[in-house]
């Protein structure tokens, strides 16, 4: 794409992606010429609402629940805390991976009771391990589970009946969709204390719509490439710094960790040879990162070949200096 070819090399898909042609022209008309507000009862606004329902049918359909399933937030930040703050009071228990929004919404509580587990897994041992734990408490029905599947959207199918959950987060942002909008989706039967929502933002909703569709239709072709590249570019890293410690978590997303070296000076340095990536999540940038914190290299739908090896000589280059 002629449009995101620069001379730096974004290595940070896991913060941003940038939004996709297809899904900036879905979105053209909702903002001017169908700018109405969906919840009026003239035909205008009943024209926008009908198509906000064809958006929560799309995206129940892909997901595999009813359409009155789909929650939109602002993104993937409110819907996790919306799944957290939505329980019932209770323990809850939540993975060291996940993003900081799910931690900093729990309310301090003294129930050994848990309530809740919020992952960020796409593998449903954890959904089956929860299942058999419900059949053990009949009364309580056991914990409820989360996973946000933010980042991994893109490469896994995340439907509730595959992952065994009861809730999943979406965020359009990582999606290659616009920013500002997301999803909480619920599994029927599950009732959460939730405040009053909105007006749905059609624009945002229709082109977050199209990003999921075209993520699900390029799923196994990108998680191909992205695997292999990914692969290749942690091999060449290791082969040449032997003393770096270096882990490929995703199929496109590399740990890079330098021993001695703070992880914000490796990304300010990468930043001024060239190279954009991050310490840890981007929401969470403001504050002061573990010294044991590893820089992330997150690769996506725009990067190359060409730009791996331009950054992997960047990389070595900076760390034997």
């Amino acid at each position: 794409m002629n449009w995101f070819k620069r001379k730096r090399i974004f290595l940070d898909y896991a913060s941003a992606t940038p939004v996709l042609p297809e899904v900036l022209k879905t979105m053209e008309n909702y903002w001017s010429r169908e700018f109405y507000n969906p919840n009026a009862i003239y035909a205008e606004g009943e024209t926008v609402k009908k198509e906000m329902k064809k958006c929560r049918h799309a995206i129940a359909s892909i997901l595999g629940v009813n359409v009155d399933e789909v929650i939109f937030t602002s993104g993937g930040t409110e819907a996790n805390v919306l799944a957290v703050r939505g329980v019932r009071p209770g323990k809850i228990i939540f993975e060291e991976e996940s993003h900081p929004s799910v931690s900093e919404a729990i309310v301090e509580n003294k129930s050994k009771e848990v309530v809740l587990v919020s992952s960020v897994t796409t593998d449903n041992k954890l959904g089956r391990q929860i299942r058999k734990e419900r059949k053990k408490n009949p009364p309580t029905g056991g914990p409820l589970l989360h996973v946000d599947a933010s980042q991994t959207a893109q490469y896994f199918d995340v439907s509730l009946e595959r992952l065994s959950c009861d809730m999943l987060t979406l965020d359009s942002a990582k999606l290659y969709g616009p920013k500002g909008i997301g999803a909480l989706v619920v599994r029927r039967g599950v009732k959460l204390n939730l405040p009053p929502r909105g007006t749905l933002p059609a624009p945002l909703i229709v082109g977050f719509t199209k990003a999921l569709e075209i993520a699900v239709r390029d799923r196994e072709s990108e998680f191909k490439r992205l695997d292999k590249l990914a692969d290749d570019f942690a091999k060449e890293i290791q082969s040449n710094l032997p003393n770096v410690e270096v882990n490929k978590i995703s199929p496109n997303i590399v740990n890079v960790s330098v021993p001695g070296i703070l992880p914000e000076f490796l990304v300010l340095k990468l930043d001024s040879g060239g190279v954009m990536v991050s310490a840890g999540p981007a929401c969470n940038a403001n504050k002061p990162e573990p010294r044991d914190m590893p820089v992330r290299f997150s690769l996506g739908r725009f990067t190359t070949l060409s730009d791996l090896k331009r950054a992997t000589a960047i990389l070595i280059k900076l760390i034997k200096s």
